[in-house]
Protein backbone atom coordinates (compact mmCIF):
# COMPACT_ATOMS: atom_id res chain seq x y z
CA UNK A 1 0.00 0.00 0.00
CA UNK A 2 1.20 3.41 -0.76
CA UNK A 3 1.78 5.78 2.08
CA UNK A 4 -0.36 9.28 2.21
CA UNK A 5 1.07 12.05 3.85
CA UNK A 6 -1.07 15.26 5.00
CA UNK A 7 0.19 18.84 5.24
CA UNK A 8 -1.34 20.88 7.83
CA UNK A 9 -2.12 24.44 6.11
CA UNK A 10 0.05 27.72 7.45
CA UNK A 11 -1.31 29.98 8.91
CA UNK A 12 -1.13 32.55 5.66
CA UNK A 13 -2.44 29.69 4.07
CA UNK A 14 -5.92 29.61 5.41
CA UNK A 15 -5.99 33.31 5.46
CA UNK A 16 -5.63 33.25 1.59
CA UNK A 17 -8.41 30.56 1.46
CA UNK A 18 -10.41 32.55 3.73
CA UNK A 19 -10.17 35.87 1.67
CA UNK A 20 -11.31 34.23 -1.55
CA UNK A 21 -13.97 32.01 -0.15
CA UNK A 22 -15.02 36.22 1.72
CA UNK A 23 -14.22 37.49 -2.08
CA UNK A 24 -16.66 35.25 -3.92
CA UNK A 25 -19.45 35.23 -1.49
CA UNK A 26 -19.24 39.01 -1.34
CA UNK A 27 -18.89 39.29 -5.17
CA UNK A 28 -21.91 37.37 -5.67
CA UNK A 29 -23.63 38.90 -3.05
CA UNK A 30 -22.66 42.09 -4.59
CA UNK A 31 -24.09 40.99 -7.97
CA UNK A 32 -27.39 39.51 -6.96
CA UNK A 33 -28.34 42.63 -4.95
CA UNK A 34 -26.72 44.93 -8.92
CA UNK A 35 -29.34 42.68 -10.62
CA UNK A 36 -32.07 43.45 -7.84
CA UNK A 37 -31.65 47.32 -8.19
CA UNK A 38 -31.55 47.32 -11.79
CA UNK A 39 -34.62 45.19 -12.01
CA UNK A 40 -36.54 47.55 -10.23
CA UNK A 41 -34.80 50.58 -11.84
CA UNK A 42 -36.18 48.87 -14.96
CA UNK A 43 -39.80 49.27 -13.47
CA UNK A 44 -39.53 52.92 -13.66
CA UNK A 45 -38.14 53.36 -17.29
CA UNK A 46 -39.40 53.93 -20.45
CA UNK A 47 -39.80 50.17 -21.91
CA UNK A 48 -41.03 48.40 -25.28
CA UNK A 49 -43.61 45.70 -25.13
CA UNK A 50 -45.40 43.09 -27.18
CA UNK A 51 -48.28 41.20 -26.75
CA UNK A 52 -49.21 38.49 -28.87
CA UNK A 53 -53.02 37.50 -28.99
CA UNK A 54 -55.11 35.25 -30.35
CA UNK A 55 -59.19 36.21 -30.46
CA UNK A 56 -62.76 34.61 -31.66
CA UNK A 57 -63.42 38.16 -32.96
CA UNK A 58 -64.24 38.61 -36.17
CA UNK A 59 -61.37 39.73 -38.29
CA UNK A 60 -61.59 43.67 -38.74
CA UNK A 61 -62.15 43.78 -34.94
CA UNK A 62 -60.36 46.43 -32.94
CA UNK A 63 -57.90 45.56 -30.51
CA UNK A 64 -56.70 48.37 -28.30
CA UNK A 65 -54.15 49.03 -25.24
CA UNK A 66 -56.08 51.05 -22.56
CA UNK A 67 -54.89 52.77 -19.77
CA UNK A 68 -56.09 50.23 -16.97
CA UNK A 69 -58.01 53.32 -14.74
CA UNK A 70 -59.02 55.68 -17.41
CA UNK A 71 -59.76 53.84 -20.80
CA UNK A 72 -60.37 57.09 -22.98
CA UNK A 73 -56.49 57.16 -22.85
CA UNK A 74 -55.39 54.82 -25.48
CA UNK A 75 -52.16 53.75 -26.32
CA UNK A 76 -51.96 51.66 -29.63
CA UNK A 77 -54.58 49.85 -31.52
CA UNK A 78 -54.66 46.93 -33.84
CA UNK A 79 -57.31 44.89 -35.91
CA UNK A 80 -57.59 41.04 -35.81
CA UNK A 81 -56.67 39.22 -39.05
CA UNK A 82 -56.93 35.61 -39.43
CA UNK A 83 -58.29 35.39 -35.03
CA UNK A 84 -54.97 36.59 -34.30
CA UNK A 85 -53.63 40.45 -33.38
CA UNK A 86 -50.60 41.86 -32.16
CA UNK A 87 -50.06 45.01 -30.20
CA UNK A 88 -46.46 46.73 -29.78
CA UNK A 89 -45.37 50.17 -28.89
CA UNK A 90 -43.53 51.76 -26.10
CA UNK A 91 -44.89 52.72 -22.27
CA UNK A 92 -43.56 55.31 -19.98
CA UNK A 93 -43.29 53.20 -17.06
CA UNK A 94 -44.34 49.46 -15.68
CA UNK A 95 -47.83 49.30 -14.80
CA UNK A 96 -51.67 47.94 -15.33
CA UNK A 97 -53.18 48.12 -19.23
CA UNK A 98 -56.02 46.72 -20.16
CA UNK A 99 -56.80 45.44 -23.26
CA UNK A 100 -59.94 45.90 -25.02
CA UNK A 101 -61.13 44.06 -28.23
CA UNK A 102 -64.09 45.23 -30.17
CA UNK A 103 -66.40 47.16 -27.80
CA UNK A 104 -66.37 44.51 -24.74
CA UNK A 105 -64.97 44.77 -21.49
CA UNK A 106 -61.31 45.32 -21.19
CA UNK A 107 -59.38 42.59 -19.73
CA UNK A 108 -56.66 43.71 -17.26
CA UNK A 109 -52.98 43.17 -17.19
CA UNK A 110 -49.54 44.05 -15.80
CA UNK A 111 -47.18 44.84 -18.14
CA UNK A 112 -43.51 45.34 -17.85
CA UNK A 113 -40.11 45.74 -19.96
CA UNK A 114 -38.31 41.98 -21.15
CA UNK A 115 -41.30 39.93 -20.24
CA UNK A 116 -43.41 37.66 -22.95
CA UNK A 117 -47.23 38.31 -23.45
CA UNK A 118 -49.17 35.55 -24.87
CA UNK A 119 -53.00 36.05 -24.31
CA UNK A 120 -55.71 33.89 -26.10
CA UNK A 121 -59.39 35.57 -25.79
CA UNK A 122 -62.68 32.73 -26.14
CA UNK A 123 -65.74 34.56 -26.53
CA UNK A 124 -64.88 37.13 -23.81
CA UNK A 125 -63.11 34.90 -21.60
CA UNK A 126 -59.07 35.78 -20.94
CA UNK A 127 -55.82 33.08 -20.90
CA UNK A 128 -52.92 35.00 -20.07
CA UNK A 129 -49.26 33.25 -20.68
CA UNK A 130 -46.13 35.33 -19.51
CA UNK A 131 -42.83 35.78 -17.82
CA UNK A 132 -43.99 38.57 -15.32
CA UNK A 133 -44.48 37.31 -12.07
CA UNK A 134 -46.25 40.45 -11.29
CA UNK A 135 -48.63 39.57 -13.72
CA UNK A 136 -49.13 35.74 -13.03
CA UNK A 137 -49.61 37.15 -9.23
CA UNK A 138 -52.27 39.56 -10.66
CA UNK A 139 -54.05 36.64 -12.38
CA UNK A 140 -53.47 34.17 -9.38
CA UNK A 141 -55.28 36.99 -7.43
CA UNK A 142 -58.00 37.63 -9.37
CA UNK A 143 -58.92 34.23 -9.60
CA UNK A 144 -58.93 34.14 -5.81
CA UNK A 145 -61.27 37.02 -5.60
CA UNK A 146 -63.99 35.85 -7.86
CA UNK A 147 -63.83 32.12 -6.40
CA UNK A 148 -64.02 33.96 -3.06
CA UNK A 149 -67.51 36.46 -4.54
CA UNK A 150 -69.27 33.05 -6.15
CA UNK A 151 -68.55 31.28 -2.33
CA UNK A 152 -70.10 34.38 -0.89
CA UNK A 153 -73.08 34.63 -2.99
CA UNK A 154 -74.13 30.82 -2.67
CA UNK A 155 -73.64 32.20 1.15
CA UNK A 156 -75.96 34.95 0.55
CA UNK A 157 -78.57 32.95 -1.04
CA UNK A 158 -78.24 30.12 1.02
CA UNK A 159 -79.28 32.49 4.05
CA UNK A 160 -81.58 34.57 2.42
CA UNK A 161 -83.78 30.81 1.70
CA UNK A 162 -83.57 30.04 5.25
CA UNK A 163 -84.86 33.36 6.00
CA UNK A 164 -87.71 32.47 3.73
CA UNK A 165 -88.26 29.35 5.18
CA UNK A 166 -88.31 30.50 8.91
CA UNK A 167 -90.65 33.45 7.91
CA UNK A 168 -93.16 31.20 6.82
CA UNK A 169 -93.14 28.80 9.61
CA UNK A 170 -93.68 31.75 11.92
CA UNK A 171 -97.53 31.47 11.96
CA UNK A 172 -98.06 27.68 12.46
CA UNK A 173 -95.44 28.44 15.67
CA UNK A 174 -97.06 31.56 17.29
CA UNK A 175 -100.30 29.24 17.27
CA UNK A 176 -98.26 26.45 19.22
CA UNK A 177 -97.28 28.86 21.70
CA UNK A 178 -94.48 26.34 22.90
CA UNK A 179 -91.21 29.11 22.46
CA UNK A 180 -91.10 28.07 19.04
CA UNK A 181 -91.78 31.30 17.66
CA UNK A 182 -89.77 33.44 20.04
CA UNK A 183 -86.42 31.55 19.30
CA UNK A 184 -87.29 31.68 15.37
CA UNK A 185 -87.69 35.20 15.85
CA UNK A 186 -84.01 35.33 16.98
CA UNK A 187 -82.87 33.24 14.92
CA UNK A 188 -84.11 35.66 11.77
CA UNK A 189 -82.61 38.63 13.63
CA UNK A 190 -79.36 36.98 13.63
CA UNK A 191 -79.72 36.09 10.25
CA UNK A 192 -80.91 39.27 8.93
CA UNK A 193 -77.84 40.96 10.96
CA UNK A 194 -75.00 38.96 8.97
CA UNK A 195 -73.19 40.57 7.07
CA UNK A 196 -71.19 38.93 3.55
CA UNK A 197 -67.32 38.94 3.40
CA UNK A 198 -65.85 42.25 2.80
CA UNK A 199 -63.99 41.06 -0.35
CA UNK A 200 -61.70 44.22 -0.34
CA UNK A 201 -60.46 42.30 2.39
CA UNK A 202 -58.32 40.29 0.25
CA UNK A 203 -56.12 43.04 -0.82
CA UNK A 204 -55.33 43.95 2.77
CA UNK A 205 -53.92 40.31 2.66
CA UNK A 206 -52.09 40.70 0.17
CA UNK A 207 -50.65 43.90 0.53
CA UNK A 208 -49.60 42.75 4.35
CA UNK A 209 -47.92 39.66 3.02
CA UNK A 210 -44.14 40.64 3.05
CA UNK A 211 -43.37 38.08 0.21
CA UNK A 212 -44.96 41.06 -2.08
CA UNK A 213 -42.57 44.05 -1.17
CA UNK A 214 -40.90 44.46 -4.24
CA UNK A 215 -44.21 43.51 -6.46
CA UNK A 216 -45.99 46.76 -7.62
CA UNK A 217 -49.17 45.08 -7.08
CA UNK A 218 -48.91 45.79 -3.10
CA UNK A 219 -49.09 50.10 -3.77
CA UNK A 220 -51.91 49.50 -6.60
CA UNK A 221 -53.88 47.69 -4.83
CA UNK A 222 -54.74 50.36 -2.34
CA UNK A 223 -57.01 52.03 -4.27
CA UNK A 224 -59.54 49.23 -3.10
CA UNK A 225 -58.88 49.35 -0.02
CA UNK A 226 -60.29 51.61 2.72
CA UNK A 227 -57.84 52.63 5.29
CA UNK A 228 -59.19 53.60 8.67
CA UNK A 229 -58.00 53.33 12.30
CA UNK A 230 -57.86 50.38 12.64
CA UNK A 231 -55.94 48.89 9.45
CA UNK A 232 -53.39 51.86 8.94
CA UNK A 233 -50.61 51.04 11.11
CA UNK A 234 -50.36 47.98 9.42
CA UNK A 235 -50.14 49.43 6.03
CA UNK A 236 -47.95 51.84 6.98
CA UNK A 237 -45.85 49.88 8.39
CA UNK A 238 -45.93 47.51 4.56
CA UNK A 239 -45.35 50.87 2.86
CA UNK A 240 -42.40 52.00 4.72
CA UNK A 241 -40.83 47.94 3.98
CA UNK A 242 -41.35 48.23 0.40
CA UNK A 243 -38.72 48.21 -2.02
CA UNK A 244 -36.81 51.64 -1.82
CA UNK A 245 -36.73 52.12 -5.69
CA UNK A 246 -40.16 51.15 -6.49
CA UNK A 247 -40.84 54.18 -3.81
CA UNK A 248 -40.11 56.28 -6.78
CA UNK A 249 -43.00 54.84 -9.00
CA UNK A 250 -46.59 56.59 -8.81
CA UNK A 251 -48.51 53.70 -7.51
CA UNK A 252 -46.50 54.25 -4.21
CA UNK A 253 -47.08 57.93 -3.86
CA UNK A 254 -50.52 57.43 -4.29
CA UNK A 255 -50.77 54.68 -1.51
CA UNK A 256 -48.49 56.70 0.65
CA UNK A 257 -50.57 59.44 0.29
CA UNK A 258 -53.88 57.45 1.47
CA UNK A 259 -52.03 56.07 4.14
CA UNK A 260 -50.56 59.99 5.48
CA UNK A 261 -54.15 61.41 5.82
CA UNK A 262 -55.32 58.82 8.08
CA UNK A 263 -52.20 58.71 10.12
CA UNK A 264 -52.43 62.87 10.06
CA UNK A 265 -56.31 62.87 11.08
CA UNK A 266 -55.12 60.80 14.08
CA UNK A 267 -52.60 62.63 14.74
CA UNK A 268 -54.48 66.35 14.36
CA UNK A 269 -57.80 64.50 15.82
CA UNK A 270 -60.84 66.80 15.06
CA UNK A 271 -63.72 67.35 17.32
CA UNK A 272 -67.24 66.24 16.52
CA UNK A 273 -68.78 69.73 15.03
CA UNK A 274 -71.51 71.42 16.91
CA UNK A 275 -73.91 70.32 13.97
CA UNK A 276 -77.84 71.04 15.14
CA UNK A 277 -80.14 68.32 12.73
CA UNK A 278 -83.59 68.00 12.96
CA UNK A 279 -85.00 65.02 14.05
CA UNK A 280 -88.76 63.76 13.07
CA UNK A 281 -90.53 66.17 15.75
CA UNK A 282 -88.82 69.46 14.22
CA UNK A 283 -86.62 68.93 17.46
CA UNK A 284 -82.81 69.99 16.83
CA UNK A 285 -79.93 68.40 18.21
CA UNK A 286 -78.75 69.56 21.44
CA UNK A 287 -75.27 67.64 22.34
CA UNK A 288 -74.48 69.39 25.83
CA UNK A 289 -77.74 67.14 26.94
CA UNK A 290 -75.43 63.73 26.83
CA UNK A 291 -72.41 65.79 28.43
CA UNK A 292 -73.06 63.14 31.07
CA UNK A 293 -72.81 60.34 29.09
CA UNK A 294 -69.43 58.16 29.57
CA UNK A 295 -70.00 57.68 25.71
CA UNK A 296 -72.13 58.89 23.08
CA UNK A 297 -72.68 56.25 19.69
CA UNK A 298 -73.36 58.22 16.77
CA UNK A 299 -75.01 55.60 14.44
CA UNK A 300 -75.03 56.75 10.59
CA UNK A 301 -77.40 54.79 8.31
CA UNK A 302 -79.92 54.76 5.75
CA UNK A 303 -83.61 54.01 5.20
CA UNK A 304 -82.28 52.08 1.55
CA UNK A 305 -79.69 50.37 3.05
CA UNK A 306 -80.94 46.70 4.13
CA UNK A 307 -77.77 46.25 6.27
CA UNK A 308 -77.96 49.60 7.91
CA UNK A 309 -81.28 49.08 8.23
CA UNK A 310 -80.45 45.54 10.35
CA UNK A 311 -78.02 47.34 12.65
CA UNK A 312 -80.01 49.98 13.38
CA UNK A 313 -82.82 47.80 14.82
CA UNK A 314 -80.48 45.63 16.65
CA UNK A 315 -78.63 48.86 18.31
CA UNK A 316 -81.83 50.50 19.47
CA UNK A 317 -82.66 46.84 20.96
CA UNK A 318 -79.21 46.93 22.73
CA UNK A 319 -79.95 50.66 24.11
CA UNK A 320 -81.23 49.56 27.54
CA UNK A 321 -77.70 47.82 28.11
CA UNK A 322 -75.94 50.96 26.72
CA UNK A 323 -77.59 53.34 29.32
CA UNK A 324 -76.99 51.27 31.88
CA UNK A 325 -73.30 51.34 31.39
CA UNK A 326 -73.60 55.27 30.67
CA UNK A 327 -73.47 55.22 26.63
CA UNK A 328 -76.19 57.15 24.94
CA UNK A 329 -76.92 56.53 20.92
CA UNK A 330 -77.64 59.46 18.21
CA UNK A 331 -79.08 58.04 14.81
CA UNK A 332 -78.38 60.18 12.09
CA UNK A 333 -79.46 59.43 8.62
CA UNK A 334 -77.30 60.09 5.56
CA UNK A 335 -80.33 59.40 3.14
CA UNK A 336 -80.61 62.04 0.08
CA UNK A 337 -84.69 61.90 0.68
CA UNK A 338 -86.47 63.20 3.73
CA UNK A 339 -89.22 61.00 3.29
CA UNK A 340 -87.85 57.85 2.87
CA UNK A 341 -86.22 58.63 5.92
CA UNK A 342 -89.32 59.75 7.73
CA UNK A 343 -91.31 56.39 6.75
CA UNK A 344 -88.61 54.14 7.78
CA UNK A 345 -88.01 56.13 11.17
CA UNK A 346 -91.90 55.64 11.92
CA UNK A 347 -90.87 52.04 10.77
CA UNK A 348 -88.50 51.23 12.71
CA UNK A 349 -89.56 53.29 15.96
CA UNK A 350 -85.90 54.50 17.23
CA UNK A 351 -86.87 57.36 19.30
CA UNK A 352 -86.57 61.33 19.61
CA UNK A 353 -82.60 60.63 19.26
CA UNK A 354 -83.03 60.03 15.53
CA UNK A 355 -81.77 62.91 13.08
CA UNK A 356 -81.87 63.89 9.33
CA UNK A 357 -78.57 65.27 8.61
CA UNK A 358 -78.90 67.59 5.37
CA UNK A 359 -75.92 68.23 2.35
CA UNK A 360 -73.85 70.19 4.61
CA UNK A 361 -73.94 67.84 7.46
CA UNK A 362 -73.32 64.92 5.08
CA UNK A 363 -70.48 66.49 3.57
CA UNK A 364 -68.90 67.36 7.03
CA UNK A 365 -68.95 63.99 8.08
CA UNK A 366 -67.20 62.71 4.77
CA UNK A 367 -64.84 65.46 4.70
CA UNK A 368 -63.65 65.17 8.68
CA UNK A 369 -64.17 62.05 9.24
CA UNK A 370 -64.86 59.25 6.33
CA UNK A 371 -68.45 58.54 6.97
CA UNK A 372 -69.56 58.02 3.36
CA UNK A 373 -70.56 54.64 3.92
CA UNK A 374 -73.48 53.07 5.88
CA UNK A 375 -74.02 51.54 8.29
CA UNK A 376 -71.08 53.58 10.35
CA UNK A 377 -70.80 53.99 13.31
CA UNK A 378 -68.35 56.88 15.55
CA UNK A 379 -67.61 56.91 19.24
CA UNK A 380 -67.44 60.06 21.49
CA UNK A 381 -66.46 61.55 24.03
CA UNK A 382 -69.43 63.62 25.28
CA UNK A 383 -67.03 66.31 27.19
CA UNK A 384 -65.10 67.11 24.64
CA UNK A 385 -66.61 65.26 21.43
CA UNK A 386 -63.24 64.15 20.58
CA UNK A 387 -63.51 61.55 18.62
CA UNK A 388 -62.43 58.02 20.35
CA UNK A 389 -63.30 55.50 17.45
CA UNK A 390 -63.55 56.27 13.71
CA UNK A 391 -64.53 52.46 13.62
CA UNK A 392 -67.40 51.30 16.48
CA UNK A 393 -68.21 48.22 16.94
CA UNK A 394 -70.62 46.13 15.08
CA UNK A 395 -74.23 46.55 17.27
CA UNK A 396 -75.37 43.06 15.64
CA UNK A 397 -72.88 40.95 16.98
CA UNK A 398 -73.20 39.07 19.87
CA UNK A 399 -70.18 40.04 21.68
CA UNK A 400 -71.36 44.06 21.09
CA UNK A 401 -72.05 44.70 24.82
CA UNK A 402 -69.20 43.20 26.13
CA UNK A 403 -66.66 45.49 23.21
CA UNK A 404 -68.05 48.16 24.54
CA UNK A 405 -67.75 47.50 28.59
CA UNK A 406 -64.10 46.49 27.49
CA UNK A 407 -63.43 49.88 25.34
CA UNK A 408 -64.80 51.74 28.15
CA UNK A 409 -62.46 50.47 30.77
CA UNK A 410 -59.78 51.05 28.75
CA UNK A 411 -60.77 54.78 28.25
Amino acid sequence: MFASSKTEPTGTTKFVRYFYLLFIVLGTIGCTQQTDSDGAEDLLKTFSYKIIGQTTAADGSPVMLLNADNSQQQFTKAEVVNGQFVLEGELSMAGFYAVRIDDERPYTLFLETNKTYNLKENNGLFTLTTTSDDAMDFVRFTEKYQQREKEEKLNTDKRISKIGALKAQLPEMAARKDGSYEKTVDELDRLSGIKPYNLRNLYVHFILDSAHRRSLLLPYFFKYVTVDQDNFKKLDAALQAFDATLQQHPYYKFAREKVDRVKNFYENMPVFPSIMPMNVQRDSLRLMEFSKASMLIAAFWKASNKYSVADMTQLHKKEAQLRALGVEVIYFSLDNDMDTWTKASASLGLGPHNYYLNANDRAAMEQDFGVDRTPGYLWIDPQTRRILSLAGEDPALPQFINKVREFLNKH
